[in-house]
């Protein structure tokens, strides 16, 4: 009977563990500003194959949103939008720029790709 009980805890958890990484997996779906930002950051470093050591974490201020994180070989990534709609973003790696525009243009672009 233990065994049962355990066994039936143990797949609840596990059934709502995973139903929080699917609500994570929603919340750039929800149009979250600083999530769009953070995605649109990470698709465009993984797409120009930039080997990234500490993915960049990003903050608000008043009215644009700041990233920072590093490559391998310990150079800067920083990432800056505006804080409005279509979040016009900057990535520099190095301080070289290696990417301006939208994010939700780059959010889009990526999911036609997966389609």
């Amino acid at each position: 009977m233990n065994r049962r009980l355990l066994s039936g805890v143990a797949l609840a958890a596990g059934l709502l563990l995973t139903g929080c990484s699917q609500i994570d997996a929603l919340q750039p779906v929800s149009g979250g500003p600083i999530t769009t930002v953070r995605n649109a950051t990470y698709v465009v470093l993984v797409d120009q194959q930039v080997p990234i050591k500490v993915a960049p974490i990003c903050e608000e201020a008043a009215d644009a949103f700041l990233c920072i994180g590093s490559t391998l070989d310990g150079l800067e990534i920083t990432a800056t939008a505006k804080a409005t709609a279509p979040y016009d973003l900057t990535i520099e790696v190095g301080g070289e720029v290696i990417f301006t525009g939208s994010a939700e243009q780059v959010l889009s672009d990526a999911l036609l790709e997966e389609s």
